[in-house]
């Protein structure tokens, strides 16, 4: 059965449009958000028939996906007009930005009571995150009143006088404004493969080419051909869930565990697509994509001059060499070998590659660093100095608040570029329309500033870079203010609390209390040695949970304290000084660029 379904997915009778949107956490969101824009003024998102996300891009697409999914069931494929989708993205650049300054990675630590629930095994962090995603992003769009999380099956579209049982993949054909699938990508840790969520069914797609016959011997778990069809627990998955796993980045949120939907004790245990594909490539072949637009804003792989040898960070640059060799092969073999029109925007587009030559006999380099790997085109055609590009691609990949100039500055990136490279993209240029004009779009405020770098814009992008302590780096005021009431705390502790301290240091240490503290410090090594002896598997479990209510649970829950002063002061601080109307504009801009952002 699922193979026979497989099959109707492959066909290529028809062209079809992919839109793949990857991961870089918010920072890609809002690129794409600037490539949805330009594709909306050019007509181009009402042709686009599967959107495959990664991570970051999960995030926005979804969002995204719930404003069409309204469009195409509240009115008639004839009425449906370009500007409809450009009112979309003017709705998603304001209302996710808004969400995004709520910050919800620090959110995640704000609910003392939701800390607590950790000590749960079916219950972690990226599930909370789950659920901030649905009540900051995604209710809002289907009913602000709404009180229970959407589920993934809800997301099937049926549009207005369209047949009943509606089929994106068979019944498209004749419409002006396509149903697009949502595709999102994550990753299984139990076997290595990609795992898609759908609004009809979730899990790993069949491998079908000949050669996977002989390379891939890993278990694959099949895919239920729907939700109906799977145990009832897990039939009503959730959208916030779902672009959880999607965006769980291995080392920062642990893994998004599906119980009891496999036999033989299997739990799944999903992270971050990108481990598999950060592009989305991969699912939009799959879907029988013959067009592709490919927005990524991955982070990509920076040279380094002296790398570090420690474990640590040469497991960790490896894992970057992995990633970033995935990447050039999913992207080689889609522009070079795949007789298809594909459009491609990325971080790095417009700068050139550097080669340094070796030291010769006398001591000397044999010749000055070159540019090589020029680009086509340089980002200062599209209205972008180099210098900012490069900036801009620097900006970290976190889920924390961004600000107005960081915001603005992605989307206009993504905005600018997208144009240049989707009117030049043959096979695309058909499906074009007259532009909307003039565009609503708040971000090219920004302008005059991608143009000509300003001091203050370039602190505002390099600090956008860093993952910690940004605003202490864009205000030396509060650095300090921040650290003459630390030092005041710290001294009023030691004051209260130094005798004491000093009391407990002056005790002698006794045999029977170190070999207490030693014993209690094994306790936590119980539930891996019970893998290999079996007489501690009896003590796994309730060792198993203290350690998560302890790790996972109580000492999180105290976090809650500082979250809240940080929301409340710092956080706000930083978005204070992140407006743009804080910014003076460059020497000889004009106050109205409308006439050079529209060219």
């Amino acid at each position: 059965m699922e193979k026979k379904e497989e099959k109707g997915i492959h066909s290529k009778k028809e062209e079809r449009l992919g839109l793949a949107l990857s991961g870089g956490g918010f920072r890609a969101s809002f690129f794409h958000i600037g490539v949805l824009a330009q594709m909306a003024r050019l007509g181009l998102l009402r042709h686009v028939e599967i959107i495959s996300t990664v991570s970051g891009g999960s995030i926005i697409g979804a969002l995204y996906y719930l404003h069409v999914k309204r469009l195409l069931e509240q009115k008639r494929d004839a009425e449906i007009t370009d500007g409809d989708y450009v009112a979309i993205v003017a709705r998603l650049e304001e209302d996710f930005l808004r969400g995004v300054q709520k910050n919800l990675r620090m959110r995640t630590f704000l609910n003392p009571f939701k800390s607590l629930r950790m000590a749960l095994p079916n219950y972690s962090r990226s599930d909370r995150l789950g659920e901030l995603y649905d009540e900051h992003f995604y209710r809002p769009v289907v009913d602000p009143d709404r009180t229970t999380p959407i589920q993934m099956r809800e997301l099937k579209i049926q549009p207005k006088e369209g047949k009943p049982d509606f089929n994106p993949q068979n019944d498209n054909g004749g419409r002006r404004a396509k149903v697009p699938v949502l595709l999102l990508n994550a990753t299984s840790l139990n076997t290595g493969h990609n795992w898609r969520f759908e609004a009809v069914r979730m899990g790993e797609p069949p491998r079908e080419k000949p050669i996977a016959k002989e390379v891939d011997k890993n278990l694959r778990l099949r895919r239920p051909p729907s939700y109906e069809a799977i145990i009832e627990k897990q039939q009503s998955f959730e959208l916030g869930i779902a672009v959880a796993a999607s965006a769980c980045v291995p080392g920062l949120f642990p893994p998004l565990a599906i119980s009891d939907l496999y036999p033989e004790d299997i739990r799944v245990q999903l992270v971050d697509g990108g481990v598999h594909d950060n592009q989305g490539i991969e699912a939009l072949r799959d879907m029988g994509c013959t067009r592709f637009v490919v927005s990524d804003a991955c982070g990509q792989m920076r040279d380094e001059k002296q790398p570090p040898t420690t474990i640590p960070a040469v497991l960790g640059r490896a894992n970057s060499i992995l990633m970033d060799r995935v990447r050039e092969e999913e992207l080689f073999r889609l522009i070079q070998h795949e007789d298809a029109p594909v459009a491609f925007m990325h971080l790095l587009r417009g700068l050139s590659g550097e080669a340094l030559s070796w030291i010769g006999p006398d001591g000397k380099p044999a010749e000055g660093k070159k540019d090589e790997r020029q680009p086509e085109v340089s980002s200062e055609s599209f209205g972008v100095a180099c210098e900012v590009q490069d900036l801009v691609s620097k900006i970290r990949t976190d889920l924390d608040s961004f600000s107005d100039v960081e915001a603005s500055a992605l989307m206009y990136d993504g905005y600018r570029m997208s144009e240049q490279e989707l009117q030049k993209t043959k096979g695309l240029q058909e499906l074009l329309s007259a532009p909307v004009d003039p565009p609503p779009w708040r971000f090219l405020k920004i302008a005059p500033w991608m143009e000509k770098p300003t001091p203050a814009f370039r602190q505002q992008i390099k600090v956008g870079g860093q993952l910690v302590l940004k605003i202490f780096r864009l205000s030396v005021p509060v650095a300090v203010a921040t650290g003459v009431v630390l030092a005041a705390i710290l001294f009023g502790l030691w004051q209260a609390l130094g005798p004491w301290v000093q009391a407990q240091l002056a005790r002698q240490v006794t045999i029977g209390g170190l070999l207490l503290t030693v014993a209690i410090l094994a306790l936590g090594f119980v539930p891996v040695v019970s893998r290999f002896v079996q007489v501690f598997r009896f003590l796994s479990g309730p060792v198993s949970f203290i350690v998560r209510f302890v790790a996972r649970a109580l000492l999180p829950s105290f976090a809650s304290i500082p979250v809240a002063i940080h929301l409340f002061l710092f956080d706000r601080l930083f978005l204070k000084l992140g407006k743009m109307e804080r910014l003076e504009l460059p020497s000889g801009a004009g106050v109205e660029r409308q006439g050079a952002e529209r060219k």
